[in-house]
């Protein structure tokens, strides 16, 4: 068991919404298990299973969770969901079929997570980090990367200092909730990297996003709008654990 670690620097404020998905409960115990020190916010309508929201690593690092009963209601809430010159994280996201059809997963994909970006940056967040898709574009024909293209064009033209949109391929990683097609799929290519094919256009480790989130929050980067793809995740990730490995 690693002990806890004490920091000099000041902590990172981070708000995270998302953290009960499957990114998002990654980035929640990556975040928490970084030597880094963070003040880290949680926005959640469920409370955060245990092995998601481990003892934090460093002495400094503080974890609050702030529960809705409609995540709705945050955007125009009386309480601020960022804190000035900190990192608003969002890993939110749901599927046509939890969401009741299409109409009501546009309104949390694309209108819940757009106002509670413009709240967070309202609010003062300097750095906004969202989890999008790999085929994410506003013009595309197809639903879901229409409404995440529309999400990044979105937290685009918000004026964050610094924008980062990763655009994980296919995620791989056990989830809290069914989805037996999405399960198929996770099989299919684990048989395949078993077999040895280069699968890092097709399928990501949700670990590693969260590991990529969880650096990213610690060490923004300079440019004002990055995209990034599998590699530069998987790339990030391998920072984080090489910076977090003793």
């Amino acid at each position: 068991m690693t002990s806890a670690v004490a920091s000099s620097s000041p902590p990172t404020p981070v708000t995270l919404v998302g953290a009960t998905g499957l990114t998002g409960s990654r980035s929640l115990s990556s975040i928490l298990a970084s030597s880094h020190p963070f003040n880290l916010t949680v926005l959640t309508r469920r409370s955060l299973p245990a092995e998601s929201a481990p003892p934090p690593a460093n002495n400094s690092t503080t974890l609050q969770t702030r529960l809705y009963t409609d995540l709705f209601d945050a955007p125009t809430d009386g309480q601020k969901i960022a804190e000035q010159g900190g990192v608003y994280v969002s890993c939110l996201g749901t599927t046509r079929a939890n969401a009741g059809g299409t109409a009501q997963q546009e309104k949390v994909d694309l209108h819940l997570n757009r106002d509670l970006a413009k709240r967070a940056k309202d609010d003062g967040a300097s750095t906004m980090i969202l989890v999008s898709t790999s085929g994410a574009s506003s013009a595309s024909r197809m639903f879901y990367p229409r409404i995440k293209g529309e999400l990044e064009d979105a937290v685009k033209e918000m004026g964050f200092e610094h924008a980062v949109i990763l655009r994980p391929a296919a995620l791989l990683g056990p989830r809290n909730e069914s989805r037996p097609a999405e399960y198929i799929m996770q099989s299919t290519f684990r048989g395949l990297r078993k077999l040895g094919l280069p699968l890092t256009s097709l399928c990501i480790d949700a670990e590693d996003v969260g590991a990529c989130i969880a650096h990213l929050a610690a060490h923004p980067p300079a440019d004002k709008v990055v995209t990034l793809w599998d590699d530069e995740i998987i790339a990030f990730a391998r920072k984080y654990r090489e910076e977090n490995s003793n």
